[in-house]
C-alpha cells in the first residue's frame, strides 16, 4: 500500500511537470475613471488597466485593457478589450467573456477571457479561453487599484506549450 502511494505521488508530480496546461499570472493597476449610478440598481463604469504578465511558457510581456462594466439589477456585464505585447514585440488580443463561475468574496471575481490571436505565439492562442481569479490588492496613492490575476487555459490543444516555447523571434511580414 505504501509503495502504491509513492508511485501515485510521483506519477502526479511528473504529470504536473510536463503538463500541457497553459497558465498566466498578471499584475497591474486598474482605474475606474467614470462610475455613474443612474438609479438604485444600475451602475455604468468605464474601466482601464495596465499590466504585465508571465506564463508557464517562454512567453511574457505587458498589456493594456479598456472597456465598460455595467451592473444591472445586481448582474455584472463586462466588455473589456486587451492589447498584449510579448518580449519580442508581437501583439496579441484578448477580450472579456462571461464566466460561469462566481465568487462572493469582496475585492475578488472570476474572470474569463478569450484570445483573438495576433502575431507570433499569440496566433497559437486564437480561440483559447482563459479563466482565472482576480484579486484587488488595494489602492495606491494615485487612487488606482493594484491587482493580481491568475488563470489557466480551458480545452487547449496538447501541443500548445511546445508551439509557444519553440517560437524564436518576431515574424517578418
Amino acid at each position: 500500500m505504501h509503495f502504491l502511494l509513492k508511485v501515485s505521488f510521483y506519477f502526479l508530480l511528473l504529470k504536473s511537470l510536463f503538463s500541457s496546461e497553459f497558465t498566466m499570472t498578471a499584475s497591474g493597476i486598474d482605474n475606474f475613471p467614470v462610475v455613474e449610478n443612474y438609479n438604485n440598481e444600475n451602475t455604468f463604469i468605464i474601466y482601464t488597466n495596465q499590466w504585465q504578465f508571465i506564463t508557464n511558457t517562454s512567453m511574457f510581456g505587458f498589456g493594456t485593457g479598456d472597456g465598460v462594466v455595467e451592473i444591472n439589477s445586481g448582474k455584472q456585464i463586462n466588455n473589456i478589450f486587451n492589447k498584449v505585447t510579448d518580449s519580442y514585440g508581437n501583439i496579441g488580443y484578448l477580450k472579456s467573456i462571461p464566466s460561469e463561475e462566481k465568487t462572493n468574496i469582496p475585492g475578488t471575481s472570476i474572470a474569463s477571457l478569450i484570445w483573438f490571436g495576433g502575431s507570433g505565439p499569440f496566433a497559437e492562442l486564437k480561440g483559447i479561453v482563459m479563466t482565472g481569479a482576480y484579486f484587488r490588492v488595494g489602492e495606491n496613492k494615485y487612487k488606482n487599484g493594484n491587482y493580481l490575476w491568475k488563470g489557466k487555459a480551458v480545452n487547449n490543444p496538447e501541443n500548445l506549450i511546445e508551439k509557444i516555447n519553440s517560437y524564436k523571434g518576431k515574424e517578418e511580414y
